[in-house]
């Protein structure tokens, strides 16, 4: 099943070895209903190469960076060297959260009696990816915020009502993570105490509900501000709760500033 049109330059794809050649390898490209690529010998593995099938063999699942790409004549080229090992491990995460997406597309669709759940699942996740950063995202959602998500997105209320089901069973909810970089100086005499009793009294700020609060270091006089919990809302009223106490705690010697926010989530394994 493909979710995309054609690979870019430049863009990191999954594909399975088909062949492996004297010259180069053949790969299917897993996202792009078998679409084949070619990754050519000088491209398999930095340094001299004696025998490709020591760093590929037929049935290997790859990452290759797209280097060529025609669309009029259907030709792709590939490499592996261009490819770290994060970027790699980044690539296949949001590969096997794409099949998981998309095997609980298809079930919603069966559930709720779409003639073709394999079209119907395509054309969900094309919608999902149009409104979401990341598919996933809209289903984590659906465990706090029901199908609204979902219709929001555009799905179909009978597939949005089945997907909810569905979801509720089989997902866990993430991690939502908080982090605010801050920026604190003293200029009093006692600045070091100062600071230090400031960020204790936000470490120490009463919690409600399960949230975690942490304050370290980012290399004075930067320190970061993490609040994590499964529940986001949580996590924005603790976020601001903290920062407050924080500021309270400062006089007109000291320098408060909030430098950066940035929130994400961590997925259940």
């Amino acid at each position: 099943m493909s979710y995309k049109s054609f690979p870019r330059r430049n863009e990191l794809v999954v594909g399975t070895v088909k062949r492996v050649e004297d010259h180069g390898v053949i790969v299917e490209l897993d996202e792009y209903e078998g679409l084949e690529a070619y990754i050519p010998r000088s491209h398999v593995a930095s340094g001299r190469i004696k025998d490709i099938r020591d760093f590929v063999k037929e049935g290997d699942k790859i990452v290759g960076r797209v280097i060529r790409a025609n669309r009029k004549l259907g030709q792709v080229d590939l490499s592996l060297r261009y490819v770290n090992e994060e970027q790699k491990k980044r690539k296949l995460e949001e590969w096997k959260e794409r099949i998981r997406v998309i095997s609980l597309l298809k079930l919603a669709a069966e559930r709720a009696g779409f003639p073709d759940p394999e079209a119907t699942a395509k054309e969900a996740w094309s919608k999902l990816s149009d409104y979401y950063r990341s598919p996933m995202d809209a289903l984590e959602d659906v465990l706090y915020e029901g199908m609204d998500p979902l219709l929001k997105a555009g799905l179909d209320e009978r597939l949005a009502s089945k997907l909810e089901e569905i979801v509720k069973v089989q997902l866990k909810p993430p991690i939502y993570i908080k982090n605010i970089v801050v920026k604190l100086v003293s200029y009093a005499h006692d600045g070091i105490v100062r600071i230090r009793r400031a960020l204790t009294r936000g470490l120490s700020t009463p919690k409600t509900g399960s949230v975690e609060v942490d304050i370290y270091s980012a290399g004075a006089p930067r320190y970061i501000v993490s609040i994590r919990s499964q529940d986001p809302k949580l996590v924005r009223r603790m976020s601001t709760y903290v920062i407050k106490a924080i500021s309270k705690e400062l006089g007109d010697t000291e320098l408060f500033e909030v430098v950066e926010e940035r929130e994400f989530r961590k997925r259940a394994s």
